[in-house]
């Protein structure tokens, strides 16, 4: 049991530096992009605040299918993709009777850090838009926007491949297990025919 929780750790952590990398990486590349392609060169500071807000709803509705796969994630395997939100998911559920707490618990550590790592793209946007002047306050918010959805894109990719990667998990776990049951019902069934052919005694 000990071996096996380490691994579990082990595993979430590997799956944290790998996401967190891919993520970052997509997002920035995704907002850089609609910085240079020019859509939204000619877009007012006021357009761009409301696409921004937009921006952070499809966000949302993509963290909110992350935040489901990545507990289906926990219960299944034990493991995560957020090292946050499997560290507070384990310690609540060891205090908790029910679901309801170590859920919420799971929940608000995804979230937390998915939040934290807003910080460094205002920062880097903002501070290039006034370290120069070639980029503005506009450029800024457009280079959020993209990285938001990039963002909200990332997290529906991952979430479909882990439900699809548990859904496989399941039918190959479950595959010899539905098997089993057939064989005694058949045989019942024979001789439950048997025993209507055969004669009185």
């Amino acid at each position: 049991m000990p071996h096996r929780g380490l691994t579990s750790w082990a595993v979430s952590l590997a799956a944290t530096a790998v996401s967190a990398y891919a993520l970052d990486a997509f997002a920035a590349a995704t907002g850089a992009a609609l910085v240079a392609t020019g859509l939204l060169a000619g877009a007012g500071h006021p357009t761009a605040v409301a696409l921004l807000v937009a921006s952070y709803a499809a966000w949302g509705l993509g963290l909110r299918a992350g935040v489901g796969a990545n507990w289906a994630l926990l219960t299944t395997t034990g493991t995560s993709t957020n090292i946050l939100s499997k560290a507070a998911h384990d310690v609540t559920r060891r205090r908790s009777r029910g679901e309801r707490a170590p859920r919420a618990a799971a929940v608000i550590g995804y979230l937390g850090t998915e939040l934290a790592k807003e910080v460094p793209y205002y920062l880097g946007a903002f501070g290039a838009a006034a370290a120069t002047d070639a980029i503005t306050s506009t450029d800024a918010l457009v280079f959020l926007i993209g990285a938001n959805l990039g963002a909200a894109g990332y997290e529906y990719v991952l979430a479909a491949a882990t439900r699809t990667l548990l859904r496989r998990r399941a039918a190959s776990a479950g595959t010899p297990t539905r098997c089993v049951p057939e064989r005694p019902r058949s045989r019942r069934g024979h001789r439950s025919t048997s025993t209507v052919a055969a004669p009185p005694a």
